[in-house]
């Protein structure tokens, strides 16, 4: 039996993201929420006294990660990757799943947004350990679960459905084995230089 349920996406064309990402009335997210994300990951991490410099973006889509970033501080340096070939003739990012990306080098700060929705168990796991790899310092993970439909804070007029939906703890597990739990989406590398209070933690 193939892993991959047959209803979960696996084509990233042009029309997915004018739909999910580039159509205002079909979009899943804005680059104003992008922005606010940005501002308070950066923000926070300066509050742990964990500079960033450089930043990986684990599944960049269209790029509003860059944008937003480039709008609190253009010095950061950046870099996007994501699997899809249109995407990457578009944009210039480097093509390659996660999963498989072998990094020269570590980056303060890798994101990962709405994205292992769409790979199975073995592929998250196989994510998670890259990017702990390529991760420096803070890695900011967010995903759809479970617990937010159950919760009704996902629009799901909007969102795709054509995803393999966990829940958070089923997350959680994985990446505490490699980061701290920092809360608001943000995990530290265990081997970090951050400064986190006991109270600051989850977990």
């Amino acid at each position: 039996m193939p892993e991959r349920p047959p209803d979960i996406r696996s084509q990233f064309d042009r029309a997915f993201f004018e739909r999910f990402y580039q159509r205002s009335s079909t979009a899943v997210i804005s680059a104003d929420d992008v922005y606010r994300r940005a501002r308070f990951v950066l923000a926070y991490l300066a509050h742990l006294q964990l500079e960033v410099h450089s930043v990986l973006d684990a599944g960049c889509g269209t790029g509003l990660w860059k944008k937003a970033l480039r709008r609190v501080d253009r010095d950061i340096a950046y870099t996007g990757i994501d699997p899809s070939e249109y995407l990457c003739r578009r944009y210039g990012w480097t093509q390659t799943a996660i999963a498989d990306f072998a990094p020269r080098r570590t980056f303060d700060l890798v994101v990962c947004q709405d994205v292992l929705q769409y790979v199975d168990d073995t592929g998250v796991r196989r994510s998670i350990a890259a990017m702990k790899r390529a991760c420096a310092g803070a890695l900011y993970f967010d995903v759809p679960t479970t617990d937010d439909i159950d919760d009704g804070l996902l629009d799901m007029k909007l969102t795709d459905r054509a995803i393999h939906v966990r829940g958070a703890e089923w997350y959680r597990r994985l990446l505490r084995k490699s980061f701290v739990n920092a809360g608001g989406g943000v995990f530290l590398k265990k081997n970090a230089s951050a400064v986190i209070l006991a109270l600051e933690r989850l977990g």
